[in-house]
């Protein structure tokens, strides 16, 4: 059976209990979930899911939408959290949201470059999350450059800015979005990314792939994403669902139980 890992979901924000979800997911062949934290509350939940079920892994950080809330304290309780559990695999998501504006670029920018750092302190990967700063991500980035990289998640941003991420050998998240129908532009980016630096997600419960747009996401549509992909790159989807594991595999360093050690984060 084909087997797929659903790199992005917000398991404590679905319209299903995380048993239900898990469930329905393993059915359609979604071996693996990576469940996002993005402020301390679910800081929480993560830390209880990934003790909880077996397949499940997590991590640890703040939305930049939150990013006023970033403190020395929540500096340190990541830290914590990060360094107390072996299946705590990056930091995220963090990054820069210049749409919403909940909170300010300068806020936004610290959270960002203070997360990035204890990436680079705890060798963890990160979980970026870009939006409309393409400009300001990739200047922080070079600036910090992290050592374990990391994945642009829910890819919407400009062919400029997936080169230069891939040029710091960083991967490509996709989800839902890529089936939209105003999404050619992304589609294109999508042709062109190398195949070992692409992940699948579903950033459920939002962003449901066609033909279940407008309805609560979940990561057992993980396939139908796939499906799309396999499609427009015009390969089988065994093989994509193969290779984007491997690639999952490969930056978050979950590839078997025994993997890494806590130890060696420090």
């Amino acid at each position: 059976m084909t087997s797929f890992i659903d790199t992005h979901c917000h398991l404590d924000k679905l319209d299903s209990t995380p048993e239900e979800a898990l469930k329905e997911a393993k059915k359609d062949g979604v071996e693996k979930i990576i469940t996002i934290s993005v402020d301390e509350e679910s800081f929480n939940f993560v830390s209880t899911a990934i003790v909880k079920f077996i397949n499940v892994y997590g991590t640890i950080g703040l939305h930049p939408h939150d990013a006023s809330k970033f403190s020395i304290s929540l500096d340190q309780i990541i830290r914590k959290l990060a360094k107390g559990h072996k299946k705590i695999i990056a930091i995220g998501e963090t990054g820069l949201d210049y749409h919403y504006m909940n909170s300010s670029s300068a806020e936004q920018q610290l959270a960002f470059q203070k997360q990035l750092q204890i990436a680079i302190d705890l060798n963890l990967p990160v979980v970026l999350h870009s939006r409309e700063a393409e400009s300001d991500t990739i200047s922080i980035l070079k600036e910090i450059s992290v050592p374990a990289l990391g994945v642009a998640h829910s890819f919407t941003s400009s062919f400029k800015m997936a080169k230069s991420l891939l040029d710091m050998g960083w991967y490509i998240g996709i989800n839902g979005i890529v089936t939209f129908k105003n999404s050619q532009d992304l589609r294109e980016i999508v042709r062109a990314i190398p195949l070992d630096k692409l992940l699948l997600e579903t950033d459920s419960p939002f962003l449901a792939p066609v033909p279940l747009r407008g309805t609560s996401n979940k990561p057992a549509n993980i396939p139908l994403i796939a499906s799309f992909i396999a499609n427009l790159r015009k390969i089988p989807m065994d093989y994509l669902a193969s290779k984007t594991s491997e690639n999952a595999h490969k930056l978050f360093n979950i590839s078997s139980p025994n993997s890494r050690s806590v130890s060696e984060r420090f």
